[in-house]
């Protein structure tokens, strides 16, 4: 979940940035319509939005470098951006996990007493691991294509797991209530609290990123909701970031 500021988005040169797509694992393939069961997207400020992109940005990576393990082409270009936007998904991977845990703790100061412990004992832990794993593997890869791609799609594919399965838990159970219960003002508090944890440069890929994530019905209405702001980065980071995910993507020679 983003700022008002970093997460709205605006159209690119040429256009809006096409629609990323992604190979979804059958364990979670059960939730890939969970966004549409929620509504459409208008706005990229919306959770759903942000839990769409999170999922498919760690699952393209995780599929990436399975792929490149099993000798799929992997030229330099591509590498160089792997880790760009292996990168730039791990800090937002980690400012998300942020965001839930300030939300949650928002939300327990209204909860009515007696109330069940909405964290989840060890989640944080598990989730610091497989991030720390990520974070291990990925210099090497950034050296050595084929001594680092085994273990940094290993770390990557349990990585996107475990953001999936956490995502799951935070739809049904921790959003409806925060959405009933936090009032919208202490809301925004938690996500720019959050947001601050990203490293300098971020909205850079976070505005396109998000943007990707749209569906194509959905582009016009979000758009309308842009910040000036939010296009001006946009007019200077789209077209980079449509670069980055087709070479992510092996789309590029």
């Amino acid at each position: 979940m983003a700022s008002k500021q970093a997460t709205s988005a605006a159209q690119g040169p040429g256009g809006t940035v096409p629609a990323m797509t992604t190979t979804t694992s059958p364990t979670h393939a059960r939730r890939a319509s969970a966004p549409a069961r929620r509504g459409a997207v208008t706005s990229l400020t919306d959770h759903a939005l942000l839990h769409r992109a999170l999922r498919s940005g760690t699952r393209v990576v995780a599929d990436a470098l399975t792929g490149i393990a099993f000798d799929e082409p992997c030229c330099p270009v591509r590498q160089r951006e792997l880790v760009r936007w292996t990168t730039r998904v791990l800090a937002e991977v980690r400012a998300h996990a942020a965001l839930r845990r300030g939300l949650e703790a928002a939300l327990s100061q209204v909860v009515l007493p007696g109330a069940p412990d909405l964290r989840r004992a060890g989640g944080d832990a598990a989730l610091d691991s497989a991030l720390a794993r990520a974070r291990q593997a990925l210099p090497l890869f950034a050296r050595d294509v084929s001594a680092g791609a085994p273990a940094l799609a290993l770390a990557l594919t349990g990585l996107a797991d475990l953001v999936a399965t956490r995502l799951d838990a935070e739809e049904d159970g921790v959003l409806p209530l925060v959405d009933e219960h936090v009032p919208a003002a202490q809301r925004d508090r938690v996500v720019r609290a959050a947001r601050r944890s990203l490293p300098a440069g971020q909205s850079l890929f976070t505005l396109p990123w998000l943007l990707d994530a749209c569906h194509p019905a959905e582009r016009i209405t979000v758009l309308r909701t842009a910040s000036r702001p939010a296009r001006t980065v946009l007019r200077h980071a789209g077209a980079r970031h449509a670069r980055t995910r087709d070479a992510v993507l092996g789309l590029t020679g």
